[in-house]
């Protein structure tokens, strides 16, 4: 696979991902959602099991595996809790810093040093994605966009980037010592087991599980084949270019996401919104063209 075919992964990926976390946001316990999602994946798609046995894997590709499974409990977590306490135009932006986590992730455990154009594309594409949801296009406005909200909405975002950033550089290694598809499989089960721990010590949760589920159980099912479509094609993606590239490539989705309400949610179009995606594709052109 060339680098071309890399970032039309990513862009199909960045297509699909705000599908599902509209799901997401939209769901009546995100806790709930959440792990059946993961119980939906795990059972019904077993078979890759079949497809790529577990006996091929050595200790360090396992160790990785449990890497990835609590780095990506904890993101998911953190995503939760961001969605639930906080509104999407304060928590959508912090939790898309990632790449800057990444970038400095990346270079001092993957060794890998992003040219300065290519950094300047990482940060282009962070401020378009703080950008996208201002309702007023100022200087101020994007610096105090989120001073007065509360610590704990702002703690719930930053740590869910921070683990972003520490699964995709675990992912990076992950997939370079097992085939994508079983890797994905195999932290997603343990992390949906997890998610099964922490919802099993919730009395409440336990008393509505049912019937939440029952409600959901074809947006659950929908948002498991989404998700698995989304990050699969980011994994092979990682094969192939720069763990940062491929996280702030990935920011596009934002664009997608802004197109989506203003077409489904009917949400107003305005000049921020406009100039904000062209910002981030600004910064995708760098990344792409001189990576």
């Amino acid at each position: 696979m060339n680098n071309y075919t890399a970032f039309a992964l990513i862009l199909v990926s960045a297509l699909i991902h705000p599908f599902w976390n509209i799901l997401l946001k939209a769901s009546r316990d995100k806790v709930i959602f959440y792990f059946n999602i993961h119980l939906f994946f795990t059972v019904f798609f077993s078979f890759i099991l079949f497809i790529y046995p577990v006996t091929s894997l050595d200790g360090a590709a396992w160790f990785l595996v449990l890497l990835s499974s609590v780095a990506h409990f904890f993101y998911q977590l953190f995503l939760c809790k961001a969605y639930k306490l906080g509104d999407l135009s304060v928590t959508y932006p912090i939790v898309r810093s990632a790449p800057l986590f990444v970038a400095a992730m990346g270079f001092f455990f993957l060794g890998e040093k992003p040219s300065l154009i290519a950094v300047f594309g990482i940060a282009l594409t962070v401020i378009g994605a703080q950008m996208i949801n201002q309702k007023e296009l100022s200087l101020r406005h994007f610096i105090n966009s989120w001073r007065h909200s509360e610590k704990r909405i702002i703690l719930a975002a930053v740590l869910t980037a921070m683990f972003s950033a520490v699964y995709s550089v675990i992912d990076k290694k992950g997939v370079l010592k097992v085939e994508p598809v079983l890797f994905f499989y195999l932290f997603f089960a343990f992390s949906g087991a997890m998610f099964g721990i922490y919802l099993f010590f919730s009395k409440k949760r336990r008393h509505i599980y049912r019937d939440y589920t029952n409600r959901d159980k074809y947006k659950i099912a929908l948002a498991a084949i989404l998700e698995f479509s989304s990050y699969l094609l980011i994994l092979y993606a990682f094969r192939v270019l720069n763990v940062a590239h491929v996280v702030a490539i990935r920011q596009i989705s934002v664009v997608f996401g802004a197109i989506l309400g203003i077409f489904i949610l009917k949400e107003r179009c305005g000049r921020i919104r406009i100039l904000a995606s062209f910002v981030i594709c600004l910064g995708i052109y760098f990344l792409v063209a001189y990576k």
